[in-house]
């Protein structure tokens, strides 16, 4: 019998790995070799000359000149992307066949190659970096709960977290309780505890990517910064501040705000007067020797509520959450023209891709504030789980935080900003739906999902 059960096992997990390359497959055909936006092309041409600046975080830039040495062009990096992706999708379902939890690992399954994740991953850029690497360290965290290499499991886990936290400015707030769910469960009972694990989480990881990127690295630093509080400038006076451009007289701060400024991004339309006012701040700020963050300061404690307005208003498009209509960013589906003979072309199969993620975008399914719902929810009903408990609440808390991160640090609504967002709270639904032993709490936790749904809906009619 036991040999038989082995067997059966192992059959079963055959089967699981063959479906997992199909789907790996099948991406790596309709994405060859990945989508060129004019970030892949920005990052392409530091990766070529091995000189890097800050704009982007030079860690991403890193890897792709490492991985460009297996071979030429964007293939390597978009295989590791779709190598990392599986694997921390079959880290995920596989742990959940083995626990008899069937239907949830089908779950998880369906929710990796949904549409929008699916096409996601797709483009060269490096927020499909960070989101693999957040769901291999998720998927090792389940994985190895009860494993004799759960050492090794964390070793890994922990290099991936500390790349990730150096893929972007605001990755900290997704890997922090990520490691912090590594953390023996003493340290993580009662509140004082717990928000200490995770502000030590977030040091050490916040620490560690600055360290990879603006130490080992030693990037030109091209001041990305002033986009940030150009942006909320701009949104400041929007809002009914008066005055907050140091470096403007109020009427033509009046005149370049209306012409540039929208509550999703500044400067939509691309002009280069609208360019001309970033520049102009960091002149002035260089000028007279003063720091963008003090610049940014003084605007928000002169003007606190129109910033609160300008901030709130960019969340809601950046959520997708009480909007008239979606932007057209499901997936992307481009090839920006270049020296290096970078080239995508679209297939039939992308094409499918990106029909149907277009389908899915504007309804709750396809909107992030419906997933931060759905974690928001998962965290209410977490005394509830059984040996999940750690791998859902880590999730859901990496997925709430990344999320209202960019309350404060965003200026574009780009749905790839969300994608670990979405694709977090997905698994940690998934797992949570096999381990609860009461059914009836799933459906708890669904109610602020139903709730913004509701919301959503409502804002499209």
């Amino acid at each position: 019998m036991k040999r038989g059960g082995r067997a059966s096992r192992g059959k079963e997990a055959g089967w699981l790995l063959a479906l997992l390359a199909a789907l790996a497959g099948a991406q790596l055909y309709a994405f060859h070799w990945g989508v060129i936006t004019p970030d892949t092309i920005f990052q392409w041409s530091q990766v070529v000359s091995g000189r890097y600046d800050n704009w982007h975080p030079p860690a991403t830039t890193w890897a792709w000149r490492q991985l460009s040495r297996l071979g030429p062009g964007t293939a390597p990096i978009l295989i590791f992307d779709i190598a990392l992706y599986w694997t921390g999708v079959w880290l995920i379902a596989a742990t959940l066949w083995r626990e008899r939890q069937r239907w949830a690992a089908g779950l998880a399954l369906l929710c990796a190659a949904s549409p929008i994740p699916f096409g996601q991953m797709g483009a060269i850029l490096k927020d499909p970096l960070l989101c693999a690497c957040c769901l291999v360290a998720s998927g090792l965290l389940l994985a190895s709960r009860r494993h004799s290499l759960r050492p090794l499991a964390f070793a890994v886990a922990l290099a991936l977290l500390l790349f990730a936290s150096a893929t972007r400015f605001n990755a900290v707030a997704a890997t922090a309780p990520l490691l912090a769910g590594w953390a023996p469960r003493r340290w993580l009972s009662g509140p004082a505890r717990l928000l200490a694990t995770l502000a030590g989480s977030a040091a050490l990881l916040g620490l560690g990517g600055w360290a990879i990127d603006a130490v080992a690295l030693h990037p030109q630093n091209s001041e990305p910064i002033y986009s940030l509080v150009n942006f909320d400038l701009g949104g400041i006076a929007a809002h009914g501040g008066r005055h907050v451009y140091p470096n403007l007289d109020q009427a033509t701060e009046t005149r370049m705000t209306a012409l540039c400024y929208t509550p999703s991004l500044y400067n939509p339309a691309d002009r280069t007067d609208c360019d001309d006012v970033e520049g102009a701040l960091r002149d002035y700020a260089h000028a007279h020797r003063r720091s963008a963050v003090s610049i940014w300061l003084e605007a928000v404690a002169r003007a606190p509520l129109p910033y609160l307005r300008h901030r709130l208003a960019h969340l809601n498009r950046n959520l997708r959450f009480a909007v008239p209509g979606v932007p057209d960013d499901a997936i992307y589906m481009m090839s920006t023209p270049n020296p290096y003979g970078l080239d995508f072309r679209a297939n039939a199969v992308t094409r499918g891709v990106l029909r149907a993620a277009r389908m899915v975008a504007p309804t709750p399914l396809g909107r992030p504030a419906t997933w931060m719902a759905v974690a928001l929810g998962l965290l209410a009903i977490s005394g509830r789980l059984g040996g999940a408990r750690g791998f859902v609440t880590a999730v859901s808390a990496s997925v709430l935080l990344y999320g209202l991160a960019y309350a404060v640090a965003s200026v574009a609504p780009d749905m790839r900003y969300n994608f670990w967002t979405m694709l977090g709270a997905m698994m940690a639904l998934a797992v949570a739906a096999g381990d609860l032993r009461e059914r009836r709490w799933l459906g708890v936790a669904l109610i602020p999902a139903v709730v913004a749904a509701l919301i959503e809906l409502a804002a499209l009619a």
